[in-house]
């Protein structure tokens, strides 16, 4: 707790607290100045705060209110932050020991960004960010000492945005006015699928042979990341080994060659840091353009979509948060997951901020003390991030884990070995003449694995030979098996297909060991929250007896859940209003041909919108992982040149 002695002899830190808590919402720019000028900071009031970490730059939480919070910030020689805004949160910081070098940057055509100005503040100077400002903080490796900061945020900052650098001039695609005849192309979504599918495009854009515009809107500042590759923490790791991970379809080894050539002692069947993905799909991105052919052109707008309007002659016009307005003659959806639901809503009473709606906000999972009990709703891949992310040499207090059915994923083989050859499985059911169930598909599953084992042939290899027939098997049930699947078989699926890298495992096994985790079947009831902590109740499967326990934090890992609900989506829901969307009764995405074309209300196919990504789970259920993704980002890409020929 923050001392109050010091806002009796001088305005020290607990002062600023008291003068923070007297005001609500959120706090204005002058205000933040102000009490920051005043405030007579020295290391003595923030000692307590102060920690030194070697692997990155440490945040300590003073306190965090519903509308703002107050850190100790910690940076030895040479750790500094990565290119960055903070996401339209206001921010004040005091230097309180050594010199902090501020790098600005600005924005490029080509969505990177480059440097501006550089500046050095000393101790007692002061800066604010209106919460638009792209910088970088860094203590300079010839500094002889740590350097600590006080920062204040309004409202509280759970995760900023990166930026991706570069000193290289932007490529001439990107700079290439469009000719009033260009045909434009609009994609919807900047993740690994639209940027895949941005980049097919520039390698069979020439095909048109005849001006092709292409728009690419997303509101995440660097291209390919998405969620799933945002992460800058290196225990983070991809799920799948390199030698599986090329975004190229006809180039299977092409990842492996991008992550030989940063370190030479990678192997085909490592696990690398998810961070570098995203480094991969922008590289392979940028060397595209560079190449492009002069009928091409390429826009990057840093925006949301907020309406998606039919035209006439099959036209479509966009347009973004900030009054941006795209007329095009085709537009591809490749947006992502929905936000996953509170699992609390009206039973969660008091102040909400020690609730993590976002289990990727890395920022806010990093300043939790080693002595705050956390609990994780969900046990899936996104609670492994954040037990990784919490896991500290000095952790002491527990991690709680609940989720329906208490299951983890289960581990990939240190080893990999090759899919086994189900062929004769595969024949039996898509035989037309027989009805393929549920029931029959587990228990031909089981029988194979069972016998499979005799034989060294392990699980993972059967579900790994099911992989490239999932679709056509999922086509294959009707409505009531594949809400038989939903309801019964799924979770079970997930923890056998979405497996987790070894290392993980371990890293989640230590936790055991050392008596930090706790993983639980159950189920969250409510919470009674205060300024300091949560009272959770919590129900038990196979126990009538509720359990109530006090925690630091409740983090959200739910995650997107089979029903992505993107009937909600703004963009999307009043398309499906009018009837030019359709999605199935589960509601897991949208209907779609096998070329990626959207089909609407009537059954019509869309031949001028088409749809990637997560979006087409309803009719091939595996659309989420790299493998699947990469095809899909093809495919749309050569029936989108196909529709223009054609249209011409």
């Amino acid at each position: 707790m923050v001392s109050s002695v010091s806002a009796q002899t001088r305005p020290g830190l607990g002062w600023l607290v008291s003068e923070l808590d007297k005001r609500d919402g959120r706090l204005p720019e002058q205000t933040i100045r102000q009490l920051l000028t005043e405030a007579s900071l020295t290391v003595e009031d923030v000692r307590t705060y102060i920690e030194e970490r070697s692997t990155s730059y440490a945040r300590c939480c003073v306190v965090r209110r519903d509308h703002y919070e107050l850190l100790v910030l910690t940076w030895l020689p040479s750790q500094g932050s990565v290119a960055h805004d903070h996401s339209g949160c206001l921010c004040g910081l005091k230097v309180v020991q050594g010199n902090l070098t501020e790098q600005l940057f600005e924005h490029g055509p080509d969505g990177q960004v480059r440097r501006t100005r550089a500046s050095h503040l000393g101790v007692g100077n002061i800066t604010v960010d209106p919460g638009v400002v792209i910088h970088s903080l860094t203590n300079e490796a010839t500094s002889p000492e740590a350097l600590v900061t006080v920062h204040i945020y309004s409202p509280p900052l759970p995760e900023v945005r990166r930026y991706a650098v570069t000193d290289d001039p932007p490529a001439r695609v990107f700079l290439r006015r469009p000719p009033h005849n260009a045909r434009v192309i609009a994609i919807v979504g900047g993740g690994f699928t639209g940027a895949m599918t941005l980049a097919n495009l520039l390698r069979l854009g020439d095909e048109l042979k005849s001006p092709l515009h292409i728009v690419l809107i997303d509101r995440q500042p660097a291209i390919g990341d998405g969620i799933a590759y945002l992460s800058n923490d290196a225990r983070h790791l991809l799920n799948v080994p390199a030698s599986h991970m090329s975004a190229w379809p006809d180039r299977p080894e092409d990842f492996f060659a991008f992550a030989h050539e940063l370190d030479a002692s990678v192997r085909a069947g490592d696990f690398l840091p998810r961070r570098i993905y995203g480094r991969y799909v922008r590289r392979r991105l940028l060397e595209l353009a560079d190449k492009a052919e002069d009928l091409l052109s390429v826009e990057i707008v840093k925006d949301e979509v907020t309406r998606l309007i039919p035209c006439e002659s099959s036209s479509w016009n966009v347009e973004t948060a900030l009054g941006r307005s795209v007329r095009a003659d085709l537009a591809v959806l490749t947006v992502g997951h929905r936000p996953p639901d509170d699992p609390f809503g009206k039973q969660w009473t008091g102040p909400r901020n020690r609730f993590i709606a976002d289990p990727w906000a890395a920022l806010v999972i990093s300043q939790i003390g080693p002595d705050e009990p956390v609990l994780l709703l969900g046990s899936g891949l996104t609670a492994v991030d954040a037990m990784l992310a919490l896991d500290r040499k000095d952790r002491t207090a527990p991690i709680t884990v609940v989720s329906r059915r208490g299951l983890m994923p289960l581990p990939h083989l240190r080893q990999p070995k090759p899919p086994a050859d189900l062929s004769t499985l595969l024949n039996d059911w898509f035989n037309p003449a027989r009805p393929l169930t549920i029931r029959k598909l587990l228990s031909s599953i089981r029988n194979y694995v069972a016998t499979a084992e005799a034989e060294g042939i392990n699980w993972r290899q059967v579900i790994d030979g099911l992989r490239p027939a999932t679709s056509q098997l999922w086509g294959r049930l009707d409505s009531t098996q594949r809400g038989r699947f939903l309801r019964h078989v799924r979770p079970f699926w997930e923890i056998h297909r979405h497996r987790m890298a070894p290392e993980v495992l371990e890293t989640i096994e230590g936790l055991r060991r050392r008596k930090i985790l706790e993983i639980t079947a159950g189920g969250a009831v409510r919470a009674v929250a205060d300024g300091d902590g949560v009272n959770v109740t919590l129900s038990r499967r196979g126990n009538s007896a509720n359990r109530t326990m006090r925690v630091s934090w409740v983090i959200n890992c739910t995650g997107p859940g089979a029903h992505n609900r993107h009937s909600t989506h703004p963009v999307i829901r009043p398309l499906l209003e009018a009837g030019v969307l359709c999605h199935d009764e589960f509601d897991l995405g949208l209907l779609a041909d096998s070329q990626g074309r959207a089909i609407d209300a009537a059954g019509k196919v869309v031949s001028s919108l088409l749809v990637a990504g997560t979006l087409r789970k309803s009719t091939l259920w595996e659309s989420t992982a790299v493998p699947e993704l990469r095809h899909q980002a093809q495919m749309v890409a050569r029936t989108a040149i196909a529709a223009l020929a054609a249209r011409a």
